[in-house]
This record gives C-alpha cells, structure tokens and sequence, in this order.
C-alpha cells in the first residue's frame, strides 16, 4: 500500500468504527474458539501500524511482520520492538513457531495466495491455528479496494477452498460486518453511479454516529460464538494446522 495509507491508517486505527469493532471480533473468535494460554506464542503477518498486535502484546508473547517500514515504523512509535519489517522469507527468527498466526485484511493483498498461506502454515505449530479476515463479494469492489491494492474479493466458500487446499483444517468460517451489509450495498450502488473524488472509507464519522456504528459491528461477536452469518461485508475463518 501506499505510505499516505499507512499514515491514515496510524492516525485513526484506534478511533475509526471499523477498526475497532474489527478488534473486538478478533480477540472475542481467540477468547472464546481457542481460550489461548497467557504468554502463548502469536505471529500477526500484516502487522500494520499495529494497533491488533499491541492488544496482542497485552496477554501473549507477540510479533508482527510488515513489509513497510513505515509501518513498522509506527509500531515502534507504540512501543511494539516486535515488529519487524520482513517477508517470511526473511523472517530473523526461524527457530520460532507460533501457537496462533493472524493474517488480518492481508491475503487480498497477494498475489497467490495459497502459496503465502502454505508459507505460513510452516511457521506454525502443529495443532496451532490460523485466523484470517478477508473483504468478501467481487460484486462489491470499489475505488477503496483499487487504492489499497486488493486483487479480489472472497466468498465464504472461496476462502475455505483456499484454506483447505494450503493444508489447513477449517474449524470455523463466517461472513461477519452482516447488519450493516444494507447500509454498505447502497453506498456501493451510489459509487457505480456518481463518481467518487476520494475515498472516504477511513473517514471517521461524527462521535455519535462512529459509536452506533462501532456498537452494532462489535455486537456481532456475541452472534458468531453460536452461529455462522449467511452474508456480510468480511469473511472470517479460523483453521487448524494439522498434527
């Protein structure tokens, strides 16, 4: 991505909606699908600027990977020494293998994808697991995802299909953002007709409106402890690396 991206991305990753019901999501799929020992190991691929893995960084013992020393970068400013600015190739620690690896809004990013998921089961132990968050739907591509570099969009089935052809045994996979999905279909359909000067996607909203969006996206974790959304915005998966 571009460093501008990453600049927005530091300066509203902790306020944003989005972001921070993301977050929620994402520790309340560990808490309550893995229950993850204190001090467990964690690799978060993608890192960012950082704001998941200095949650991580809270309970277990957690690295980041970026390929942008910008990012990384931003990490350190939080405080996250961490964070390294490498591929897997690259990674300075080979003799490390990870209870979990998270791989948040990354494989979307890639190329072949199956090929970086194959590469990072390898960093992780057998039994471990996988946690990966995905764009979902082609059908609802738009100037955000041409700005930030996507080459696609998943359905559910598609990242089981890829998940499972790397290797990983998927225990559970859910659309997620689904009670919003109606308010972000209209604006899609909106974009196709009237053209769009700037993406405005990590623009914050007016407190009021930020928290009701936040309190609806995040409330969406109690639902998927039990349940697997039929639709929605992101795709949520969370596999197993076989013994």
């Amino acid at each position: 991505m571009e460093d501008e991206l990453y600049r927005k991305f530091y300066e509203v990753e902790t306020l944003h909606w989005w972001f921070s019901a993301r977050q929620k999501i994402v520790m309340d799929v560990i808490e309550h699908q893995l229950s993850l020992s204190r001090g467990a190991t964690v690799l978060d691929i993608g890192c960012g600027t950082g704001a998941i893995l200095a949650e991580f960084s809270k309970q277990y013992r957690a690295y980041g990977t970026d390929t942008s020393a910008l990012a990384i970068k931003f990490c350190h400013q939080r405080g996250l020494s961490n964070a390294l600015c490498c591929t897997l190739d690259t990674f300075p620690h080979p003799e490390l293998k990870f209870d979990l690896v998270t791989m948040l809004d990354v494989i979307e990013h890639i190329d072949d994808d199956a090929a970086t998921l194959q590469q990072a089961a390898r960093f992780i132990n057998p039994g471990g697991h996988l946690l990966v968050t995905v764009p979902a739907y082609q059908f609802l591509w738009s100037h955000h995802d041409a700005l930030n570099h996507h080459k696609r969009r998943y359905t559910r089935s598609g990242l089981r299909k890829v998940l499972e052809k790397s290797g990983f045994a998927v225990e559970m996979i859910s659309y997620y953002n689904t009670l919003l999905f109606p308010t972000a279909l209209l604006e899609r359909l909106v974009e196709k007709f009237v053209k769009m000067g700037s993406d405005t996607t990590l623009t914050v909203p007016v407190e009021p409106l930020n928290l009701v969006f936040r309190s609806i996206f995040s409330a969406e974790r109690f639902c998927l402890r039990k349940i697997a959304f039929p639709f929605g915005l992101s795709v949520i998966a969370l596999a197993r690396r076989p013994e």
